[in-house]
């Protein structure tokens, strides 16, 4: 349709002074003709020259988008990113996490992953938008493939109209599914990083641990030197792993240093004490031939006794309320049964199979005997401290050993000497020796000699006897109450095997007692004792890349450029022109012999029913019904 514009000018209010007017006239022809002229020269070359500025760098513009520039920088930038994204991964994997001012390791991925996905979206929009003139140019199409193509270039609802519409007739496709899969790269490169805690050292904070190649302490003699009192340090320490029912062990845990909660120390050897055991029930010898005498309850009833070879004795009346049910006692060790070169007096125990003082005694076949030893060794373990819980695990353990005057050592400390070959591995220097002197072991000797013997006598239900020796030193009594009554920590047992659960308490108390005795002796100070050094611990949270969360970004770009070379191929053999996601040539593309302008409602549903071609006539293209 032409436009209709009327020539005639409005009519304006004429003055009606015609002297005034022509010389108004003639004063305005006269008096500025040649600036007129001049003004009116320069602003046509002022505008020729603007317009040949713009129509340059239209030129220019034109030429970058026809040659696809825009687009390859962008899928070029996007590669960049992606790999700078690797690079920081790879430079942060195993590291601990970065302490920056004011941005943080996720933020970074995080502005990478987006500008990589954004460049590469615009590669596949402009691809994907290119490729509609393509579709339409190779032959006659579906008019509604325009708006399922438009569609797929502007978000993923439409890349999947896609690629249900074109079942993977055309290329078009990859591009459609990366504009899918790109939903899932920012969640994909965020799932890359993981984190987890470690230990890290801290050279601000110490970790110290008690530890001992020798030990010689004893108290004073007694008796005229006829024995030697056992350091009071030891007697204690064995004394609470007996009486003090403390789950935690204190008795047990040498004293140690960590200021970070939590230390580690490399292989340590150190000489220590354990607690070996074997049953002794074959060598019982019971007799029940006597009989309970006249003058006594039970008179005439038998009276039974069980006995070892070393003379550790029990006795019953056979399923009677009076008996002797536990008997306990510390012998030479040329009188033990199995540990006959123990260092220290074997302990020897007899008791009744499941032992219960609330009923009558057992019968003749329900008694069972132990016996047990306690070793000076040496062992090499690794120690650790976490969350302010102490932990040990044995790496070797050497037994050997051998006294100074048998290899005639005359200049050295008289005692038991270790030698284990070993080496760093196990936390010592080849030739290192461990000792124990000779002060320490006639302490512990006399003490286990006294400590270590007695009898529960039960005379009636209702009266009890902690029989030991008269003249002993120590707390035998309180030792057979513990063992017959009493609940030792972690020996919830009621036969023989109660004294194996405690023998080895006392001796983790006396590898406490040996390991503290540099820490005691200068009187409980860290800075002066001498100790082993370990490493302070803090837990930092380090970095773990999961790169097979790179997988979808680096499938999404492939998929991207595939597109986007797919694409130039196609553009170029069709000889398409590059309008890509321009709306404007569909203004003008379109054509049906109307005059008439706007679009029909009725033309807009026809329009499903509609096959185009885009083609050249004469120069110009043409999208037509043909």
């Amino acid at each position: 349709m032409t436009a209709h514009q009327s020539t005639e000018s409005p009519e304006t209010p004429r003055s009606h002074s015609p002297s005034r007017n022509a010389r108004c006239e003639t004063l305005s022809q006269t008096s500025r003709p040649e600036a007129s002229n001049l003004t009116r020269g320069g602003s046509v070359a002022a505008a020729d020259e603007k317009e040949k500025g713009g129509d340059k760098t239209r030129s220019i513009w034109t030429g970058l988008s026809d040659w696809f520039v825009w687009e390859i920088l962008a899928a070029i930038l996007s590669a960049a990113t992606l790999i700078a994204l690797v690079v920081v991964l790879a430079k942060f994997d195993g590291t601990p996490q970065p302490t920056w001012k004011h941005v943080s390791l996720n933020t970074v991925i995080s502005w990478l992953s987006t500008i990589s996905k954004a460049c590469i979206i615009f590669v596949v929009s402009e691809a994907l938008g290119q490729l509609k003139w393509v579709w339409f140019a190779q032959k006659t199409q579906p008019l509604l493939n325009l708006r399922t193509f438009d569609s797929a270039s502007r978000g993923f609802y439409g890349s999947a109209e896609l690629i249900w519409t074109l079942r993977c007739r055309h290329f078009a496709i990859w591009g459609g599914l990366a504009a899918i899969l790109a939903l899932g790269f920012d969640p994909f490169t965020q799932n890359l990083l993981h984190y987890y805690p470690n230990m890290v050292e801290n050279t601000s904070q110490r970790a110290l641990l008690a530890n001992a190649s020798l030990y010689d302490t004893a108290g004073p003699p007694t008796a005229h030197a006829a024995l030697v009192w056992v350091d009071p340090v030891l007697k204690a320490n064995v004394y609470s792993s007996l009486f003090n029912n403390d789950q935690s062990r204190p008795w047990s845990i040498p004293q140690y240093a960590c200021g970070s909660s939590n230390c580690t120390w490399d292989p340590i050897a150190s000489l220590e004490a354990r607690a070996v055991c074997s049953s002794v029930t074959e060598y019982l010898d019971m007799s029940c031939d006597s009989k309970v005498a006249e003058n006594l309850t039970w008179a005439g009833q038998p009276n039974c006794t069980i006995t070892l070879p070393s003379n550790t004795t029990a006795w019953f009346i056979p399923y009677r309320d009076e008996y002797a049910s536990i008997s306990i006692a510390a012998v030479l060790p040329d009188q033990a049964l199995v540990y006959k070169n123990a260092t220290f007096p074997p302990i020897q125990m007899i008791a009744p199979y499941d032992f219960d003082p609330s009923v009558e005694s057992p019968g003749e076949g329900k008694w069972q005997a132990m016996e047990c030893s306690i070793e000076p060794i040496v062992r090499s373990f690794n120690a650790t401290v976490r969350d302010n819980v102490y932990r040990e695990e044995t790496l070797a353990v050497w037994t050997e050993s051998f006294f100074s005057w048998e290899r005639n050592w005359t200049s050295v400390t008289t005692g038991l000497y270790f030698q284990p070959p070993w080496g760093s591995e196990f936390g010592i220097s080849r030739d290192s020796q461990f000792m124990l002197g000779s002060s320490a072991i006639m302490g512990i000797t006399d003490f286990f000699n006294s400590l270590f013997y007695g009898q529960f006598f039960l005379q009636t239900l209702n009266s009890v006897v902690f029989k030991t020796r008269e003249s002993s030193i120590y707390a035998p009594s309180d030792l057979i109450q513990a063992m017959s009554l009493g609940n030792i920590t972690g020996c919830d047992v009621r036969s023989v095997e109660k004294l194996e659960c405690a023998m080895k308490n006392v001796a983790q108390a006396m590898s406490k007692t040996f390991r503290d005795s540099a820490y005691v002796e200068v009187n409980s100070e860290l800075s002066r004792a001498n100790m082993t050094v370990g490493r302070a611990m803090t837990s930092v949270s380090y970095i773990q890349v999961r790169w097979e969360w790179i997988v979808l970004p680096g499938l999404v770009w492939v998929l991207g450029v595939g597109t986007l070379a797919g694409t130039i191929w196609k553009t170029r053999r069709a000889q398409v022109p590059k309008w890509k996601n321009d709306p404007i040539p569909l203004l003008f593309l379109y054509q049906d012999g109307s005059e008439k302008r706007g679009v029909s409602l009725d033309k807009v549903h026809r329009a499903n029913n509609l096959s185009m071609r885009l083609y050249e006539d004469d120069k110009n293209m043409v999208l037509a019904n043909t």
